[in-house]
């Protein structure tokens, strides 16, 4: 068989780099191919949501603190991946600032994830009015 249920973040980007070279060439040459693909990288993406907590348990500010955890990213390493600013990772992650759609999909592709991961409204910490 030549692919398997995806176990590994390896295994993952394997499939997710066959998948965009499939893409690239004739589609209809490779429908089959590349419809079980698309299907065992959405499973993976599902498993791995859940794993780190349904949608209901984790906000995108707290997936995203976890993966940054999990990969050992710093706020900076991240930034520069995304080409954004440290402050504007920094405010995302201290609730100051949304997860905009254009961050949405930079997110999405870095931690190949399905950008629903990162779209799910959240609230905002206000700031303290000075007395």
């Amino acid at each position: 068989m030549k692919y398997k249920r995806i176990h590994s973040l390896t295994q993952y980007n394997e499939y997710c780099n066959i998948y965009e070279k499939l893409l690239m060439k004739k589609a209809d040459k490779h429908v089959e191919e590349l419809d079980l693909l698309e299907l065992l990288i959405e499973d993976y993406d599902t498993r791995t949501i859940e794993a780190i907590g349904n949608n209901e348990d984790m906000n995108p500010v707290e997936i995203l603190q976890h993966l940054m955890e999990e990969q050992k990213l710093t706020k900076a390493e991240l930034a520069r991946q995304l080409k954004v600013s440290r402050q504007l990772i920094t405010e995302i992650l201290n609730y100051k600032r949304n997860i905009n759609k254009s961050m949405i999909t930079k997110l999405s592709n870095r931690f190949k994830m399905q950008p629903v991961a990162f779209s799910r409204e959240y609230d905002l910490k206000r700031k303290k009015q000075a007395a």
